[in-house]
């Protein structure tokens, strides 16, 4: 993965003989980014900044503009929402339900980010920070692996690549462990490549070993995983044992000790001991032995998403994959080649399979992809390779450009002229990035692929989404509550959506079935109000009885829950009381 000399595509075409066409605006744009690449990628300062706003300009809009998701961004939220209102800092639950399947570390995060905004009132947004910024991080953690494995302008190129493919963009606006993940993954793979090359710095084994035990207090054994799986890999691609002493393996195993044991301790204890049964015997096997929640798909599944997942830089994949076969002795494609086969391979053969868990080895994706760009220049593509890459540039974009349009139309019959704007701007630079990619000007085409990122991420998360208020119910769910709360004596009671943001949205008491608990509650208490989802209110009526009071209708919603796939309507139901004359607008 040595860097060759600056030169761009054009003047290679110009070596094989002949005369060259004349320049087109492509050509010269082409080799105006070769200048630029090599001006930027001087300075590891220069190129740090440059790196960090592009990742800005993909991780803040949308941050605050799209509203709580479910299930599992809700979920981790709400958990950490009710770790700032106990205090209690280790037995994490979600309402009563203990949440021992994962560790700690991210409820950490979640709770010192919000706690300046707010705290057990801070906004969604809040609760996404340690996402976003690790999404930043890692950017500026890809920067810096590749520096001395690939060169300056392979480490500038990753670092941009990382943070605009589809995959970061979206965890970065998703308060949960996945980008977090990734931010501890390059961190210690790159101090690894760092010592495999020699170019250790003081406080490279400090940053491996915290990078080590921090992943493991937010998603336990992965990061150790691909860790160990790439030290195999580097054994047998170099044919020798990797000198690891500049990573000081005795003293980082006690500062992970030191840094993890007094939490595991104190989950032992809480849990009796429950928090590993479950977080390995019920999640992890469970993951491994068969597909979970729904989520089992067969192998090949990873390989099929990463054409989009990892769009705008998935077409340069076979160009990556060619160079670092052939530098397959050299230490930064060996550490590459072993921080993605081995893990990627035990993901495909997992039967659980979510998109999300290939997104440690993005990083590696991106100095990959990286170092071909900045490498020798290629031979034009041959007829359908050229379409190939094109397809893989122009589908995606025109695909999105889209959807951003067509989504608000059709879910709720507005068009988000903010989107359409953008979206249209994205999907003509996609077909532009084709075009390049026809013709072989990769620069081109990575520099109209990011500007369509810049367009079309922005057009999704900050406009589209946030316009479908269908498709997010909880919080005019939440705000029906809040109308209602002032008569009602009790919290608000859900039958038939379960969703966990209403919890998040309206407070923790809030009550999601069972239905004979909300009949008897709606019986006992004048006070008691219910959502009732229209396929429930029979069952409820059952429940009831003939003898029970007579319910009134203050409200009706109807929604798409995204998580069904399927059109509801919910019906606020309280008793016929004058209690609620002061809360209800008149007909």
């Amino acid at each position: 993965m040595t860097e060759a000399p600056p030169s761009g595509p054009s003047a290679g075409r110009a070596e094989a003989g002949g005369t060259p066409p004349p320049a087109t605006f492509l050509d010269r744009l082409d080799r105006a980014l070769a200048r630029l690449l090599d001006r930027a990628a001087v300075s590891p300062f220069r190129a740090a900044l440059i790196v960090a706003l592009v990742a800005l300009a993909v991780t803040l809009p949308g941050l605050a503009a799209l509203p709580v998701t479910d299930r599992d961004e809700a979920r981790f939220v709400q958990a950490t929402k009710q770790m700032l209102e106990t205090g209690e800092l280790v037995d994490i639950r979600f309402q009563d339900e203990p949440r021992w399947k994962k560790p700690v570390g991210i409820y950490w995060l979640q709770a010192a980010a919000t706690s300046a905004f707010g705290g057990t009132e801070a906004p969604v947004w809040a609760y996404r920070i340690p996402s976003a910024l690790a999404v930043v991080l890692g950017a500026l953690a890809t920067l810096w692996a590749a520096w001395p494995l690939a060169g300056p302008r392979a480490a500038l190129i990753a670092g941009i690549a990382l943070p605009t493919a589809i995959l970061a963009t979206v965890e970065a606006h998703i308060a949960k462990t996945d980008a977090t993940l990734m931010l501890c993954a390059v961190v210690a793979l790159g101090a690894l490549g760092r010592a495999l090359a020699g170019r250790s710095g003081r406080h490279t084994w400090l940053a491996f070993w915290l990078a080590l035990a921090v992943s493991i207090l937010v998603k336990g054994p992965v990061v150790p995983t691909i860790v160990a799986l790439a030290g195999v890999g580097v054994w047998l691609g170099l044919l020798r044992l990797p000198r690891l002493g500049a990573l000081r393996p005795l003293a980082g195993l006690l500062l992970t000790a030191l840094i993890v044991a007094p939490w595991l301790v104190a989950i032992w204890v809480i849990s009796e001991g429950r928090f590993f049964a479950e977080s390995v015997g019920e999640d992890l096997i469970a993951k491994v032995r068969e597909g979970q929640e729904s989520h089992g798909a067969p192998p090949g599944v990873y390989l099929a998403l990463v054409w989009l997942t990892f769009w705008p830089w998935a077409a340069f994949l076979p160009l990556a994959a060619r160079r670092l076969w052939a530098g397959r002795r050299e230490v930064g494609a060996v550490l590459v080649l072993a921080w993605v086969v081995p893990f990627w391979l035990l993901l495909e053969a997992v039967p659980t399979k979510l998109p999300h868990y290939v997104l440690p080895l993005y990083p590696a994706l991106a100095i990959a992809v990286g170092a071909a760009l900045a490498g020798p220049p290629a031979a034009p593509p041959g007829r359908w390779p050229g379409r190939l890459a094109a397809v893989l540039m122009a589908l995606p974009a025109v695909g999105l450009g889209l959807a951003v349009i067509a989504l608000p139309l059709a879910v709720e019959g507005v068009l988000v002229w903010q989107a359409a704007l953008l979206g249209i701007a994205g999907a003509g630079l996609g077909l532009v990035a084709a075009r390049a990619a026809r013709r072989g000007l990769r620069l081109a085409q990575a520099a109209s692929g990011v500007l369509a990122a810049l367009a079309l991420y922005p057009a999704a998360l900050h406009f589209a989404l946030p316009a479908m208020a269908t498709a997010f119910p909880s919080p005019r769910m939440a705000a029906l509550a809040e109308q209602f709360a002032p008569c009602a004596s009790g919290p608000l009671m859900s039958l038939g959506y379960r969703e966990p943001s209403l919890v998040f949205l309206t407070e923790t008491a809030t009550v999601l079935g069972p239905p004979d608990a909300i009949a008897a509650r709606l019986v006992a208490d004048p006070g008691a109000m219910a959502l009732v989802e229209s396929r429930w209110r029979p069952i409820l009526d059952d429940l009831l009885g003939p003898e029970a009071p007579p319910l009134i209708e203050r409200a009706a919603l109807s929604y798409f829950n995204y998580n069904r796939g399927k059109s509801e309507t919910a019906h606020l139901l309280t008793r016929d009381d004058p209690r609620w004359a002061a809360c209800t607008p008149p007909q």
